[in-house]
């Protein structure tokens, strides 16, 4: 069943649409260190400002729901709400604004990780705000996005060459840990519950379909945040030593 929440997709990618172009524009005529960047650098610093946004809003949201709503860890397994279905919506807008926006400007923003990623998560956002499936597993997974922003910071102080400064220091740190808290740790409470979903009385009414997506989609989803994760602590390594050095 297709619920008429799924129009909000339309309006969200125009949200985001309207965003990254005006504010590409702002920036380019009342920011004189942003006009200074490479046109290619400028697209890319806009375009993670408009994912930054998104990430904050999903985050605040599944963190709303994980503190608050009682009812989604008395339902687990099957479980919706108008907060869910509006974030869910939401970040389904955006993974189709993003996701044209990279074939608008392919040779800069375009990368076969990303789509994978958008992928995967398109598939968990449809069935997660249509059937309501796998509830808990798909508000811990929004979490996730709170590691997006400090990423993405650090990528707008290396375009400013703040490598050498103590903010650039602080923010890898934090978005190390953050990463490891909400993508890699994550996995744990995850997992465990997707295996315990086996004795819940629900197990047998979902159709073999979106118990294969749910695997389907989570297991490339989890590989690319441990190599991403990786990549983060290669980083770290390698800014330690050059400091010890």
């Amino acid at each position: 069943m297709i619920y008429d929440q799924n129009y909000q997709i339309i309006p969200f990618f125009f949200l985001f649409t309207i965003i990254f172009d005006s504010s590409l524009r702002l920036f380019q005529k009342y920011w004189k260190d942003f006009g200074n960047l490479d046109p290619h650098v400028q697209i890319q610093f806009v375009s993670r400002v408009v994912s930054c946004i998104n990430a904050l809003v999903i985050t605040l949201a599944a963190a709303y729901v994980l503190l608050t709503d009682d009812k989604l860890y008395a339902n687990k397994l099957v479980y919706t709400s108008p907060i869910l279905t509006i974030a869910y919506n939401l970040v389904f807008g955006y993974l189709l604004y993003d996701f044209l926006c990279m074939l608008w400007y392919r040779n800069i923003l375009f990368d076969w990780q990303f789509v994978l990623h958008h992928l995967v998560s398109s598939i968990a956002c449809f069935i997660s705000t249509n059937y309501g499936y796998f509830a808990f597993i798909a508000a811990i997974r929004s979490l996730s996005e709170a590691s997006t922003l400090f990423v993405n910071m650090r990528w707008f102080l290396l375009s400013f060459n703040k490598k050498n400064t103590q903010i650039y220091s602080i923010n890898g740190l934090v978005a190390f840990i953050t990463f490891g808290l909400v993508r890699i740790v994550a996995l744990i409470p995850i997992w465990r519950s997707f295996f315990q979903f086996f004795s819940y009385p629900q197990w047998n009414s979902i159709h073999f379909t979106y118990k294969l997506l749910c695997i389907g989609t989570s297991v490339p989803l989890d590989m690319l945040n441990i190599y991403w994760f990786y990549r983060i602590c290669s980083i770290v390594s390698k800014t330690y030593k050059l400091k010890t050095v």
